[in-house]
């Protein structure tokens, strides 16, 4: 294929005219807001004269539709080279067989090129190269867009691009990276606790970076996004930390914590180097051959590391500061969005910012001029500044010189002491761990050297269910697919269907229970802030994330390396031992406020998050679970109520299961740590029981949210305002399931499994066909989506379950109606049997699930993901045993691949939606009127 590409490429007429509208699609979906955002931003970057102002890589609008098959002939023949190609090959393979292959394909005389022979090698075109004009002083550029979701600022110091090819460049970069993670530490707090020299919060998030926007430069840059209608004071803010740091620098303990935090990240790259994705090295050797950047490997580069970043001093890091030069070639880009009648709240807000800077509310208030920008630049350079307070971590380090390795924190090791008082009051001592190993029948082992797809009869033993002395439930599995992985998977069944309300400004579910985990990071979890929580993680191989709610469950992820294990399950504990605080500090609190109310002002502007609402509106008829919060709800935000629902859900931990995966410890010690930190929580009060629910029981208790799809097909058109005329098209059929899993029944639940699993396979063959049809053949799309959401079907035992299946594309708004029409008739064709899938389809579609599947069974979190699915399946509640769900699963599956042909697609196809009763929602721009479909047979 790649020789085909590169030398024997068709471009007739034909090709051409089939082709331009897929083009033109992907130009379309590239001309949002954010796009035309990337485009000013690098006509601003780059000023006039530069030849990458002139167009960017999709290219122009009217050379798209216009351009002839003869220029690109021209071009492709002048350009694709062979003396101008390299080849890169990365992967598990006999280098030398790879070696042979490429020369036998590659190995070609220019001139013997047919039909379009190149040029003689002597003669091969330069790769074009051009440069960027400096400018003098500060260049701003400024713009407004409707349809813009936050306002944003860039400030950009250009200089050349610096290309890294010597340890002193490695160096350079390694010291100007330690600055951007110890001051972007720094303006997180600067964020969150506001100035200190006090003051309202100006910005949603800052941070500082060594970029490359164009492969000429590599600006110092730095990026905000500021409150509304706090433009002018989001600048100085950072301004003046920038300011701060070049006259009293950096405090030493932030400057290690980037250290240790940069060393990490070397330290799991070394220890990985053999389970790495082979892209990453392909870009690398690509970087070499296009811009003569250094690849050396995983080893040396985290050698170098070893020995560099200990030596670059606190002085050197602070001085990257002092290269940020606002004296020339400084370029300001600002964009927010239209202050305009049509966006009435956003006005009203950026209106009372102005009001509260004593300004003259006027649409140019947030988009400052060069002279402004130059003014505030002045005006920080004379401003007496303070130096930024002692940082608390300075006494920690000193007393405790472990930290410096990144193995312990001294906050959070203080923090889950204070509460041994309390588990030894309420914990039970009399219950011990019960273990229980998982036997498993022709499920594959996890591991990567033996994982295949391959069904086999033996029993095996897959893992081991441990249920601590509070009703912790843990699966724990042994697995070498990654060398520096444990993953964590947690769930418990009550999600956002337990929180609905009414009123008359509100409606739907509550506004606490949807943000309720971001409101906790901003009160505290575990203990601490969200700023204190970072600085504690700085250096550990530790991601956690706070639980998040679906509709009828609430689930908890994180990831560690094995020497940062016991971390993760003191965060863990600390989760459930330390509640969220239902109060803070004023400022904090209105943060938070102002955050959801941005949020949600910028989805009423983006013509794609209104039309994703009027989807889901149309589908579950206007169900209010479907509702977003109103700003009246949001200013009413309680964050007593939010704290008290977040610390509901990690109350009980008899009520949670966990899953871990990867290379954990040995037995013995993971026993005695998960005792320590998981089995010592309390549930809930003093003398609450450590009894573990009935699976059964907890599921049977969700509240079920009654969501129909409606009795007639609906039509819709959604007309929006758009800067630039785009179109989606979304089409829904319900979905009804025919077998219904009965907890007296295994094999009701493998019926449901099996149905399950070929509706996977036919989403892959309708997709599959309808890209052919819409794309390839009518070549009026640049893709097509296919699939099912059946997460919102009641989980209760006895009832069918049912949801959607819903077909996607993006469009030329006038070709909707044709689209959709033959969409239609490709449906109707397929379920009456005068069109059919053939054997080549269905073989795909299983060579398809085969290839991914051979994928994904290498990685621990589709391992840990589908074991914790099992467990809150339906099979569970029949089987009672995890080992037994994960064999009926696996059965189930080999059943499915083996039986799976042209006519149980074709049969599945029939029974499982009526294309008589539908949804069909189409965006188009105001003022569009619709055409009459005209389908025709592909």
């Amino acid at each position: 294929v790649l020789r085909e590409f590169a030398f024997f490429t068709r471009i007739s007429d034909d090709d051409l005219d089939k082709e331009r509208k897929v083009v033109m699609e992907e130009w379309r979906e590239s001309r949002s807001a954010q796009g035309r955002l990337s485009e000013r931003y690098i006509q601003a970057l780059c000023g006039d004269g530069c030849r990458y102002c002139e167009r960017l890589p999709i290219g122009k609008e009217e050379v798209i539709r216009s351009v002839s098959s003869q220029t690109l002939r021209s071009f492709y023949q002048k350009f694709y080279h062979p003396a101008r190609m390299a080849v890169v090959a990365v992967g598990d393979f006999d280098a030398k067989i790879v070696e042979q292959q490429i020369k036998d394909l590659f190995e070609i005389s220019p001139e013997d090129i047919s039909p379009l022979p190149r040029c003689p090698v002597t003669a091969a075109p330069e790769r074009p190269r051009y440069s960027v004009p400096s400018s003098e002083g500060v260049r701003v550029a400024s713009s407004t867009d409707p349809e813009l979701s936050f306002a944003t600022s860039m400030i950009d110091c250009k200089r050349p691009r610096m290309p890294v090819r010597y340890v002193r460049d490695v160096r350079r970069r390694m010291t100007e990276d330690l600055f951007h993670r110890a001051f972007s530490a720094r303006l997180l707090r600067l964020t969150l606790q506001g100035p200190p020299e006090g003051g309202a919060r100006d910005l949603f998030s800052a941070g500082t970076d060594t970029s490359e926007p164009l492969p000429t430069l590599s600006p110092l840059s730095a990026s905000l996004a500021p409150v509304p209608g706090r433009v002018r004071c989001a600048l100085k803010s950072l301004l003046r930390e920038l300011e701060r740091v070049r006259r009293f620098g950096l405090h030493g303990a932030e400057v290690l914590r980037a250290k240790r935090s940069m060393l990490a990240e070397f330290e799991e790259e070394c220890i990985e180097c053999e389970q790495r994705p082979s892209d990453g090295f392909a870009e690398s050797l690509t970087a070499l051959f296009l811009d003569e950047d250094h690849a050396p490997g995983v080893l040396d580069r985290a050698r170098m590391a070893a020995v560099l970043i200990p030596c670059i001093s606190e002085d050197e890091v602070s001085n990257v500061a002092k290269l940020y030069d606002f004296d020339r070639d400084v370029v300001v880009k600002i964009a927010t969005p239209l202050m305009s009648l049509r966006t009435p709240a956003y006005t009203a807000w950026s209106w009372l910012q102005a009001c509260r800077q004593l300004q003259l509310p006027r649409p140019s208030l947030d988009l400052p001029s060069e002279e402004d920008v130059a003014e505030i630049l002045r005006s920080v350079a004379t401003e007496h500044l303070e130096a930024w307070p002692a940082d608390e971590d300075d006494v920690v380090l000193w007393h405790f010189p472990e930290c410096v390795k990144g193995r312990a924190d001294s906050r959070l090791k203080l923090l889950f002491d204070a509460t041994a008082s309390e588990r030894l009051r309420k914990t039970s001592q009399s219950c011990e761990i019960r273990r229980r190993e998982v036997h498993t029948r022709g499920v594959p082992t996890p591991s990567r050297a033996g994982a295949t797809a391959e069904e086999t009869t033996e029993s095996n033993s897959f893992g081991e269910e441990l249920i601590l002395q509070n009703g912790f439930r843990v699966f724990v599995k042994e697995t070498d697919l990654f060398e520096d992985e444990i993953l964590f998977k947690g769930r418990r069944w009550g999600g956002l269907s337990e929180f609905q309300e009414s009123g008359m400004f509100s409606g739907g579910i509550s506004c606490e229970a949807q943000v309720n985990s971001m409101c906790a990071m901003m009160l505290g979890i575990c203990g601490l802030p969200a700023e204190s929580m970072q600085e504690c993680l700085e250096g550990r191989r530790v991601d956690p994330s706070p639980p998040s709610m679906e509709a009828y469950t609430t689930s908890l992820d994180a990831s560690s390396s094995p020497a940062d294990f016991e971390v993760l399950l003191m965060l863990l504990a600390l989760l459930f031992l330390k509640p969220v605080p239902g109060t803070g500090p004023a400022g904090r609190l209105s943060l938070v406020k102002l955050g959801l109310l941005a949020q949600r002002l910028a989805e009423d502007r983006d013509p794609q998050s209104k039309f994703h609402r009027r989807v889901q509106s149309a589908i579950t008829k206007n169900h209010p679970y479907t509702w977003q919060p109103s700003l009246w709800r949001i200013l009413r935000l309680n964050f007593r109520i939010a704290a008290q629902i977040f610390n509901e859900r990690a109350s009980m931990p008899r009520e949670w299961t966990l899953v871990l995966m990867g290379r954990l410890p040995p037995r013995e010690e993971l026993l005695s740590l998960l005792e320590t930190y998981l089995g010592s929580i309390p549930n809930g009060e003093l003398g609450a029981s450590s009894q573990r629910p009935e699976d059964l029981e907890m599921r049977q208790a969700v509240t079920p949210l009654e969501i129909e799809f409606p009795e007639t097909s609906v039509r819709e058109d959604v007309r929006l305002n758009m800067v630039e005329p785009k179109g989606s098209t979304v089409l829904c059929f319900p979905l009804h399931m025919a077998s219904v899993a009965s907890a007296a029944s295994s094999e009701a639940c493998a019926g449901e499994l099996r149905e399950l699993m070929q509706l996977q396979l036919l989403v892959r063959l309708l997709e599959t066909r309808l890209v052919e049809v819409l794309r390839f053949q009518r070549g009026q799309v640049y893709s097509v989506s296919v699939g099912t959401d059946l997460s919102l079907a009641p989980p209760l035992m006895g009832r069918a379950r049912r949801g959607t299946l819903s077909i996607s594309f993006e469009c030329d708004p006038a070709e909707s109606d044709e689209l959709v029409a033959a969409t239609r008739l490709e449906l109707e064709r397929l379920q009456d049997g005068s069109a059919t899938f053939t054997e080549a389809n269905v073989a795909a579609a299983l060579e398809q699930d085969r290839r991914e599947f051979e994928e994904l069974i290498h990685t621990n979190g589709w391992w840990a993901g589908t074991v914790l699915d099992l467990y809150f399946s339906r099979s569970y509640v029949a089987e009672k045993e995890i080992g037994q769900t994960m064999s009926l699963w696996w059965t189930a599956r080999q059943e499915v691949l083996r039986s799976f042909d042209v006519s149980k697609a074709s049969e599945k196809l029939r029974g499982l939606f009526p294309t008589a009763r539908s949804v069909t929602v189409a965006m188009r721009p105001q003022g569009q009127a619709p055409q009459a479909p005209q389908a025709r047979a592909c």
